[in-house]
């Protein structure tokens, strides 16, 4: 097996929670939380924004073309409500969900990653500044696009959906021991696969009721594409092979890649092989060497 396409993995979510009861309970509570915050949103705006942006847009245009427009604003308007409830929901369920599906797929979490992420408390804080604050900014800043038929919903959907998909691999990114500065080079060395992953995520979040649940089915994709990863991906492709960077002080500020810089990139050793690697069991998800 391979690793699957990035933008596939929103939809194995959806598919796995289903067949995953086991899950239900630990997300039960905060999700019946963000349902009724959603639906109290909903109503709120459909009884006042939706008749008085009617009204308002009936002195531009024709009465019944204003209110089929302000239906679909009325549309867009909640969609935008429910992403900002279900960030607040994820800021906090999102660790439990993510740990939760990487578990279930054997890959476990083992003593050095626990006793790192104890000693590593602004991980989750991390997480969420990613998370709220600028996906939320994001949000607030790219919503007038919604207002360009079609064209601008595209826009909005294309510029959120990266930082989005990123968000979500916060937590993979703390079980490897990476620092913010090494997974936003993993992200941007892949960032076709993050975009296709967000915006597939976000079309699925834009649909009535069915974006009840896809904050939830989303993070579990993210887990199970970061359980693929660890399965499949090259070793020297592999988000782990950023722990073998050098140091912080190495990179240059505007340098595109991990290594020295150019005074010192010929005293940096070759990087390892994959009988080192399997050796050194620096990937324990690497496939063994097969023999001859």
């Amino acid at each position: 097996m391979a690793l699957r396409s990035s933008y596939t993995y929103p939809f194995h979510g959806i598919f796995y929670l289903i067949t995953h009861p086991s899950l239900w309970r630990q997300i039960s509570c905060g999700l019946i939380i963000m349902l009724i915050g959603s639906i109290i949103a909903s109503i709120l705006l459909f009884v006042f924004a939706f008749p008085s942006q009617a009204h308002g847009l009936s002195s531009h245009m024709a009465e019944w073309i204003s209110w089929v427009l302000s239906f679909f604003l009325t549309l867009i308007e909640i969609a935008i409500s429910v992403l900002v409830f279900s960030s607040l929901f994820l800021a906090y369920y999102m660790e439990i969900i993510f740990d939760a599906v990487w578990r279930q797929e054997t890959m476990g979490i083992n003593e050095i990653q626990r006793e790192r992420l104890l000693s590593r408390t602004y991980s989750f804080i991390k997480s969420f500044l990613i998370l709220i604050i600028v996906r939320v900014i994001l949000i607030v800043i790219t919503s007038p696009l919604n207002l360009i038929p079609i064209l601008g919903t595209i826009l909005y959907i294309y510029i959120n959906g990266y930082y989005y998909a990123w968000s979500l691999h916060c937590r993979y990114f703390d079980l490897l021991g990476l620092t913010f500065s090494q997974g936003k080079h993993f992200v941007e060395e892949n960032r076709s696969d993050y975009t296709n992953f967000g915006v597939v995520g976000l079309l699925l979040e834009m649909i009535p009721l069915l974006n009840l649940v896809t904050p939830i089915t989303n993070v579990i994709g993210s887990s199970l594409w970061a359980c693929d990863i660890e399965r499949y991906k090259e070793p020297l492709r592999h988000p782990r092979s950023y722990l073998l960077a050098p140091s912080s002080s190495l990179i240059e500020q505007e340098q595109t890649s991990y290594g020295a810089t150019n005074i010192e990139k010929g005293q940096i050793p070759p990087p390892p092989t994959y009988q080192d690697v399997i050796q050194s069991n620096m990937y324990p998800s690497a496939p063994p060497i097969e023999k001859q």
